[in-house]
């Protein structure tokens, strides 16, 4: 049986050591134990918080304000933080940022002081493996990290979640050659393993003021590894993406 327990801890106002904190919320951690952590949380704790106020805007980032009615400085942001800009509407840009399609490459402004904005971990994948090897040295226990961000899904209301980054798990489950039911080969199929936790995470934190930045999923069965990830494990490149390929001519046939 799968148990997930919600860790709420104190919400942190500048930068603060990860493995200490998470071993102060006085959870008893066990082996096997997947720890989904909010993106927003690592960010803190590395200080990836940025006064607007400071920023100085290109002379790009005031043409893209204007077209999208934003904050000059806010889109200069953007354009530092993402791989690939898209194009947007008033007050997003659609921006792909380490293989992830996301308005506005994922930097925040909720939950945060005014005129400042938080942005995603610098390298996620080195964030988790750096906690997962903390607690494997310093308490001996084998944990998986998975750090998890909130994401608006194509043609849906709402938010659910993604992993940007992950440690000590295997984040995709290839079942190519399985039968199914049926007995049919699955030919195409492989599970987001990571993103399935994510999402699980970013639904038992919420997404306002319960401060649950944290949250431990135990009898989960999934394959550990001890090899370095990054965002090439679980995410292909847009232009081989089958909905960006199959909208590039977009024309509505019905």
């Amino acid at each position: 049986m799968i148990f997930v327990k919600p860790i709420k801890i104190k919400t942190k106002k500048k930068i603060f050591n990860l493995f200490d904190t998470l071993m102060s919320s006085k959870c008893e951690f066990k082996d096997g134990d997947i720890l989904v952590l909010s993106s927003k949380f690592v960010s803190m704790s590395e200080g990836s918080v940025l006064d607007l106020q400071k920023i100085r805007p290109s002379s790009k980032a005031k043409k893209l304000a204007e077209i999208y009615q934003m904050d000059p400085s806010f889109v200069e942001v953007v354009i530092r933080e993402s791989d690939v800009i898209f194009g947007g509407l008033p007050g997003f840009l659609l921006t792909i940022k380490n293989g992830i399609l996301a308005p506005n490459a994922g930097i925040d402004k909720s939950n945060i002081p005014k005129n400042k904005v938080i942005c995603l971990p610098l390298d996620p994948f080195l964030s988790a493996e750096n906690l997962r090897l903390e607690f494997l040295v310093r308490s001996g226990i084998k944990v998986g990290i998975v750090i998890s961000d909130s994401r608006l899904m194509p043609t849906r209301i709402g938010t659910t979640g993604v992993a940007i980054g992950c440690s000590g798990i295997e984040p995709v489950e290839d079942q190519r050659g399985k039968k199914d039911l049926f007995g049919h080969i699955m030919k195409y199929t492989l599970k987001a393993t990571a993103d399935s936790l994510a999402t699980i995470g970013t639904f038992v934190m919420g997404e306002s003021n319960e401060s649950v930045p944290l949250v431990v999923i135990r009898g989960s069965n999934i394959s550990f590894t001890d090899r370095k990830l990054c965002w090439k494990d679980f995410a292909i490149d847009y232009q081989t993406d089958l909905y960006f390929r199959g909208i590039q001519n977009f024309k509505a046939i019905k």
